[in-house]
């Protein structure tokens, strides 16, 4: 086991040693790895929402593995690796013999930490500043610190610069505060934002970008620190400094690195603190930036209440009109429910009329007591199409009239859907009125309008109006008509009829993922309708009911819709009444096929 486990080892740590570790192999092998050691430090180096590594310094880098490659035709590997904490990577590559570790996580270069660690030249100014909670006073003279921050807390991260500015401030003002240490991936800003009573030293560009996000705090002018800069550490054997400050002082990547650090500080941000560093009233020119990012956050927080009165003024007026349309809607619905009691008050006294003539008639509905049957089962019908119907469709062409006499505010889609709405609510109004009459249901009446009809136009309106109920059931619905314009002179509204009865049955009975046809030619002078669907099909016993009133056949609608019986035999008597013929070819499981002939 123990042989596996070596040779399991080597084949893990070979492709590593090909690898050049230090820059003078890398020089000469043409390829070489780095092993950055980070720890999360936000903008320099950090993880963004999607988790992938980001940051000022990880940009510079990359940048830094074009340079090598350009320059020097080197193949960079760049193996980033997460430390445990920030004081955890000075520690390590301190103590490491690897010439190609290097720390990366905003390290600011010191004296004290150049006596045990090798830094690269500073790419960035590094300023610190003390900042503490909103609310508290700023200090003005020496003698207040110690009134100020007797009952205060310090925040730092151990290991770091804040830590060692802090206790060099305790031990030179002879102040005895209490220190508190948050994990290095923490914000110190956060801590004391949340805090009435905090303080801490922070970079200044980690400052700059907090108050440009418009949140507060507190700058002390007094306790402003101009360090050596920003870089990169590495152990002391290591000479992979060499590239790198030669990296930051070729001119050709000079405005690259520029480029990186103005896009996370941004750039306004980037050229005040490159430009602050040499000045002699640092502080002064510090709290003049800050002025300048608070105007503009006024500027800023200016325009967005405006832009909120703006809106406001909008929602106030949506609200009135729909307010107004409200009121008008609930005008009409009272209106229309004093005209319903109104129809109810007289449909109770035409009952107890009927009721009282059936009791004078009593005698007579004896002897005919079966005509009475099929004559009370019409007058239920008619009863119940009459109010089911006509009411609400009067509503809806008084709210539509409504609507078309006021579209100012309407675009040319929505003008659009009303028309459409009002010719179909129209046609169903001529539909139920033909239906309704007493001499339409009384078969030895006919009441046919003859005009020119355009077969094309009237196929269309059929199909289209059963296109989405069709659509909803997945059902591919298809419409074939001649090339050359087809017309006939017959009753547009009972061809219509017709046609919309054996599609809405096509449509209700043929199971999902199934087609429909709808065909229409010209043949020995008559036009014949086909209606061809892949359905249940009917049985023998079927076909011979299939055209009585009331007749609940074996197919069921596949879609749970409802079936009163009443379709085909209105088909048959507008069929013949406009002088034509009607009938069906089907087996059962194979579908069905209704043919209307009518003379061209």
């Amino acid at each position: 086991m123990r042989f596996y486990l070596i040779i399991l080892a080597l084949f893990v740590c070979v492709p590593n040693c090909i690898l050049a570790s230090s820059w003078k192999q890398a020089q000469e092998d043409k390829k070489a790895q780095l092993d950055l050691l980070w720890y999360t430090s936000v903008p320099f180096v950090h993880y963004n929402n999607e988790q992938e590594l980001t940051g000022l310094e990880y940009e510079i880098f990359e940048a830094f593995g074009e340079y090598i490659k350009q320059e020097h035709g080197i193949d960079l590997n760049l193996n980033w690796v997460q430390a445990d904490s920030f004081g955890g990577i000075l520690d390590e590559v301190a103590a490491s013999n690897h010439q190609n570790l290097i720390g990366v996580s905003a390290f600011s270069i010191t004296k004290e930490r150049q006596q045990r660690l090798k830094f690269t030249d500073s790419y960035l100014p590094d300023i610190t500043v003390l900042v503490s909670s909103q609310g508290t006073p700023i200090v003005r003279q020496l003698q207040d610190i110690h009134d100020l921050m007797k009952d205060m807390t310090a925040v730092t991260i151990a290991g770091t610069t804040y830590e060692k500015f802090l206790k060099r401030m305790r031990d030179d003002l002879g102040m005895d505060f209490k220190i508190n240490y948050i994990d290095s991936d923490k914000n110190v800003l956060d801590h004391i934002s949340r805090s009435d009573n905090m303080f801490g030293f922070i970079d200044l560009p980690i400052y700059l970008i907090w108050i440009k996000n418009g949140r507060d705090l507190i700058r002390q002018n007094f306790f402003t620190v101009r360090g050596i800069g920003y870089g990169f550490i590495m152990p002391p054997s290591s000479d992979w400094d060499i590239p790198f400050n030669e990296f930051l002082k070729d001119e050709n990547f000079k405005p690259q690195i520029a480029d990186i650090i103005a896009k996370y500080l941004g750039s306004e941000l980037y050229q005040f603190i490159d430009n602050t560093y040499d000045r002699e009233q640092l502080g002064t020119y510090i709290l003049t930036k800050e002025k300048e990012i608070q105007l503009a956050l006024i500027k800023n927080a200016n325009l967005k209440l405006e832009e909120e009165k703006t809106y406001k003024r909008i929602l106030i007026l949506g609200i009135g009109t729909v307010l107004l349309f409200l009121i008008i809607i609930m005008y009409l619905f009272y209106k229309n429910q004093k005209t319903t009691n109104l129809i109810i008050e007289q449909k109770d006294q035409i009952e107890l009329q009927q009721k009282d003539i059936r009791q004078k008639n009593e005698q007579l509905m004896n002897r005919n007591a079966q005509l009475l049957a099929l004559n009370e089962d019409k007058n239920n019908l008619v009863n119940i199409l009459a109010h089911d119907l006509r009411s609400p469709l009067s509503n809806i062409l008084g709210l539509l009239g409504i609507m078309t006499n006021d579209n100012k505010n309407l675009n040319d889609e929505q003008k659009d859907y009303l028309e459409k709405i009002g010719t179909t609510a129209n046609r169903m109004s001529q539909m139920i009125a033909k239906i309704l009459n007493p001499s339409t249901l009384d078969s030895s009446n006919k009441a046919v309008l003859k005009e020119e009809v355009d077969i094309a136009q009237l196929v269309d309106d059929v199909s289209s109006r059963y296109m989405p109920a069709a659509t909803n059931k997945s059902i591919d619905l298809k419409v074939k008509v001649p090339n050359s314009k087809l017309t006939i002179e017959t009753d547009h509204l009972l061809l219509f009829l017709v046609l919309e009865n054996l599609l809405s049955n096509a449509v209700k009975f043929s199971p999902q993922d199934t087609e429909i046809n709808l065909k229409v030619n010209k043949k020995e002078g008559q036009i014949i309708f086909k209606i061809i669907d892949q359905g249940p099909g009917f049985t023998e016993e079927d076909k011979g009911l299939i055209f009585q009133r009331f007749q609940k056949l074996s197919a069921e609608p596949t879609g749970n819709e409802s079936s009163t019986g009443l379709g085909l035999s209105i088909v048959k008597k507008y069929v013949k009444d406009l002088g034509g013929k009607v009938w069906l070819e089907s087996k059962v499981g194979k579908g069905s096929t209704f043919f209307v002939s009518l003379k061209a």
